[in-house]
């Protein structure tokens, strides 16, 4: 039987792809025995590119247990393909990962939606994505996405924000993490009772071509990919790709024709890559998560507070920036008492401010 440990090595080794590694495990008893295989038939080249790899099995074997070492020190879990806490939803893609670097607890069985997009969000993108992440959230599902900054760093944080939980996903080993801010928002992850997963080793850093790697892990571990805003070209268009080749749902956020934001969305939607959707009830209703008895008209529901003039205030927003002055002149207030109402229902969670005095719904 192969142990953890051995699996490792194998994947460390890189004496073959994994579907060729995933192959050796399943044909050979346990690591000893291939170890003997390799010996007795290099020169037979039965697999042309494992010529040599008798040495680098051996020196796999040893690297494998300093992983296993740092990984007690670090409190990181080693999961493999076979294992019964390996992710239900990725163990069914055509090319999963054998081995996983967990941080922080992950759930199998858990139903995870994967929230994408670019790193140079727009407001609208912002407001959108803080809108899905949290309503989403708050319904017990898995919020997933890459420690990107901009619309990824903003799905983990209000996921964090409503007490849901949330995957990071990264494309560098869990101790080559080199941003403070990353670095911040995965000990926030953690602790919320999240996980932060990767592929790779210990001591792995970065390189441009592990991201579209790490993005069919984040499709794959999900049922479904939201696409908020991305160009064209871009790591969000990637994952939704992905997304869509592993027979998993696809939506897009609708933009602006005129912004390169928006191109790469309105390009999903055009070509029946992704279904438009313009709320996050819309998702969870397709995807079968909430009864098809939900009440939802696509509307805001009106707030009553025990302040009739707080009342007004928060009726007059929506998810769409309004100036002061347009809220002093609808409701009648004038700007100073306004600017000390919205700063204490700002505190209370009703509305949100946006840079140069512009308000909404919270």
């Amino acid at each position: 039987m192969w142990s953890k440990s051995d699996i490792l090595a194998l994947c460390i080794s890189k004496i073959a792809n994994q579907q060729k590694l995933k192959q050796i495990v399943e044909n050979f008893e346990t690591f000893d025995n291939f170890l003997k295989f390799v010996s007795q038939n290099e020169s037979s080249q039965l697999l042309p590119e494992m010529v040599g790899s008798f040495d680098k099995l051996l020196f796999a074997k040893d690297e494998s247990e300093r992983q296993f070492s740092k990984a007690e020190h670090l409190g990181v879990s080693i999961i493999t393909f076979w294992d019964e806490d390996y992710p239900k939803l990725l163990r069914e893609i055509q090319y999963p990962p054998l081995v996983l670097f967990v941080m922080g607890d992950i759930d199998p069985t858990a139903k995870s939606i994967s929230i994408v997009g670019t790193r140079n969000c727009t407001t609208y993108g912002k407001l959108t994505t803080e809108n899905f992440a949290e309503k989403i959230a708050s319904r017990g599902i898995v919020i997933t996405s890459g420690l990107a900054y901009g619309v990824d760093t903003l799905a983990h944080l209000s996921a964090i924000k409503v007490n849901g939980r949330t995957y990071g996903v990264l494309a560098s080993g869990l101790d080559c993490i080199t941003s403070s801010i990353t670095r911040k928002i995965v000990d926030k992850i953690v602790e919320s009772g999240g996980a932060v997963i990767t592929e790779h080793k210990f001591g792995v850093k970065a390189l441009p071509i592990y991201f579209p790697q790490r993005n069919r892990i984040i499709s794959g571990i999900s049922l479904a990919t939201v696409v908020i805003e991305s160009d064209i070209k871009g790591g969000a268009m990637i994952t939704a790709r992905f997304s869509f080749d592993q027979n998993r749902y696809v939506y897009a956020i609708p933009g602006n024709i005129n912004s390169p934001k928006s191109r790469g969305t309105n390009y999903l939607i055009k070509t029946d890559i992704a279904k438009l959707v313009a709320s996050p009830e819309e998702i969870l209703l397709d995807l079968g998560l909430i009864s098809d008895t939900f009440e939802f008209d696509g509307q805001e529901k009106p707030v009553a507070l025990e302040d009739e003039v707080d009342t007004k205030i928060v009726n007059s927003l929506t998810l769409e920036p309004k100036h002061i002055d347009i809220i002093a002149d609808e409701v009648q207030i004038e700007i100073s008492e306004l600017l000390f109402r919205l700063l204490n229902l700002e505190f209370q969670g009703f509305v949100k401010q946006l840079p140069g005095k512009f308000y909404i719904k919270g």
